[in-house]
């Protein structure tokens, strides 16, 4: 085959060597199930209004984890940092799509689809894209049998993971502790899995959530449902890496990224194949 490429002109070569390079290469979704509270997430300790909005619910400031402009890690998210300091994650921030369903099932259908109507038949990705779907079991027991997967070869391209429980309206802090902490370990000990099994430079991972939070809390003590949220990317390939700039607003934050823009970067870029959302929605630059 090798030999056959070098009589292809050298344009088709490239595309060529780029499918077969991409044909290694998968993507693990984590779906933080329940709309993740992405303030205190990655926190905005800095910003005067997160406090002001949180007077109960806030992470003080001595207790983040600072990262960088003003922004900085829950504590519970300790495994993190260290990821973070190789470069291997981006945050992305106000991450959504207009007029959000705030219907739990109606959302994630539309998050999983890349369709807005929420419709298989117009799935983001082509039907020879191999999917496994892991969503119902345990969380720590499907990391570990996706990294068994790979680790031993197997070819499927998507990988999808679930950790409920993110629907806080109240009483946050008691639920949403323990689970980032449950997070966190989670991927901590899948990159480093992954990259002792010689495979961390061909996978992706991609945390999401259906919907962000207000950032107002509730007199219980929660959150209610929102719009943009955080999506963080996990590599060792990434181009760019940190966590993007945001200036909190009052209420619910709004969309400033597509995540359809997100799913055609990841399409085009690391996949390497074909996905309908391409000729609508721009590749990023992380990839």
């Amino acid at each position: 085959m090798a030999s056959s490429l070098l009589l292809l002109p050298s344009f088709i070569q490239a595309a060529v060597s780029g499918r077969q390079v991409a044909a290694g290469r998968r993507v693990i979704f984590i779906h933080l199930q329940g709309g993740n509270d992405g303030f205190n997430t990655i926190v905005p300790y800095r910003q005067e209004r997160y406090y002001q909005q949180r007077p109960q619910l806030a992470i003080p400031a001595d207790e983040v984890l600072p990262a960088g402009n003003g922004w900085g890690f829950h504590p519970a998210l300790q495994e993190l940092v260290p990821v973070y300091e190789r470069r291997q994650l981006l945050v992305l921030q106000q991450v959504g799509y207009p007029d959000t369903d705030l219907s739990h099932y109606h959302s994630g259908q539309i998050w999983r689809t890349g369709c807005c109507q929420g419709l298989e038949a117009n799935h983001w990705l082509p039907d020879s894209v191999s999917v496994a779907d892991y969503g119902a079991q345990d969380f720590e027991q499907a990391l570990e049998d996706v990294t068994h997967r790979i680790i031993q070869g197997d070819a499927t391209r998507i990988y999808h993971v679930a950790l409920d429980g993110f629907d806080t309206h109240q009483f946050q802090r008691v639920q949403h502790d323990p689970l980032l902490a449950t997070y966190a370990q989670g991927v901590g000990r899948l990159m480093q899995q992954l990259e002792q099994g010689g495979q961390l430079d061909n996978t992706l991972i991609v945390t999401w959530s259906e919907f962000g939070r207000s950032l107002t809390e509730n007199v219980r003590r929660g959150t209610d449902h929102g719009d943009g949220n955080q999506v963080h990317i996990f590599g060792s390939r990434l181009k760019q890496w940190g966590i993007e700039p945001c200036q909190l607003e009052d209420g619910r934050l709004p969309v400033r990224t597509d995540f359809r823009s997100v799913y055609a970067t990841i399409a085009s870029r690391w996949l390497g194949t074909d996905s309908r959302l391409n000729n609508r929605f721009p590749a990023m630059g992380w990839l």
